[in-house]
């Protein structure tokens, strides 16, 4: 009995050693702590933050120097608040849960079922892939941001093809509402929508110039009527012989013919604009412009009407 004892007892002794062993031989040591905390900084500067969370875990251990430590157990704790999480919501053609969903990420394995929890992800633009027993892949990208904590995201297995769509019919070049095909460019009939068209703008330009001018005649003409009226009563039969006469008699005159000029250059041009409004017609692609010349009491039209 005392032999059966003392064997068990050494058994049991050389277990505890070789699992004390085990754990020694576990623990990191000072090169890999500092190996771990430098892999850790670059990998946060990378953006890869579920790595550098298992390096500074690595270099958090009891076995690794005081400072070291100290430093890598704060920077797992930064780690966590800034590691984004998301929780995938799979529904199936039916609006019912489906958790038996293989999820990847960037063409790797994330996760082979989901079960509602929320999974860590590095920040950044992700693909993801999401494939269910007797369904498509459906395929997701997603822009997770740093320190973004439990994100749900809907995913729809399954979704009913929708019925074809019947393209409507283009709109004409006639106008916003218009229907009908337009003729192709350069075809017989096409015709190019230009707004007013170049011909109603000169029409335009040329109404504005009549009515300036219409308007610049009657003032000169009011002052050469008023002038005249001072002339005549300084020198009634206009041959005055002080020289304030004749220079009232001569302001009258000028006002006057310019009054006239005026006159003449409204009319030409409210006749003009009115000719171009009202003959105009829409312009083709090729049509040659009108063209419009002013000068003193004239305008000179140009063009195919």
């Amino acid at each position: 009995m005392k032999r059966c004892l003392g064997g068990i007892g050494w058994v049991l002794a050389v277990a505890i050693e070789l699992a004390s062993a085990h754990a020694r031989a576990a623990d990191p040591t000072t090169l890999d702590c500092l190996a771990a905390n430098e892999s850790a900084i670059a990998l946060r500067g990378k953006h890869e933050l579920r790595g550098a969370r298992a390096q500074a875990l690595v270099c958090a251990a009891a076995s690794c120097p005081a400072d070291i430590r100290s430093e890598c157990t704060r920077r797992v704790a930064e780690l966590n608040a800034a590691i984004p999480t998301i929780v995938f919501e799979v529904k199936d053609a039916s609006g019912s849960d489906v958790s038996a969903v293989g999820v990847t990420m960037d063409g790797k394995p994330l996760v082979d079922r989901l079960e509602g929890t929320a999974l860590s992800i590095d920040p950044g633009e992700h693909a993801f892939g999401f494939a269910a027993s007797g369904q498509p892949v459906v395929e997701k990208r997603f822009v997770i941001r740093e320190g973004e904590k439990d994100r749900r995201e809907r995913i729809a297995l399954g979704a009913v093809a929708s019925a074809p769509i019947t393209s409507a019919p283009p709109l004409a070049t006639g106008g916003p509402f218009a229907q009908g095909t337009p003729s192709a460019p350069g075809a017989p009939g096409a015709e190019t929508s230009h707004g007013l068209g170049t011909q109603k703008i000169f029409g335009l330009v040329a109404l504005g110039v009549g009515v300036v001018g219409v308007g610049l005649g009657t003032v000169f003409g009011l002052q050469s009527m008023s002038k005249h009226d001072d002339a005549h009563k300084a020198c009634p039969d206009a041959q005055c012989p002080t020289q304030d006469g004749v220079a009232l008699w001569s302001d009258a005159r000028s006002a006057g013919d310019l009054s006239t000029i005026f006159f003449a250059v409204g009319g030409v041009g409210l006749a003009g604009g009115a000719v171009l409004w009202f003959t105009a017609r829409s312009e083709s692609a090729d049509a040659p412009s009108p063209q419009v010349g002013l000068g003193p009491g004239t305008i000179r039209l140009r063009g195919t009407w």
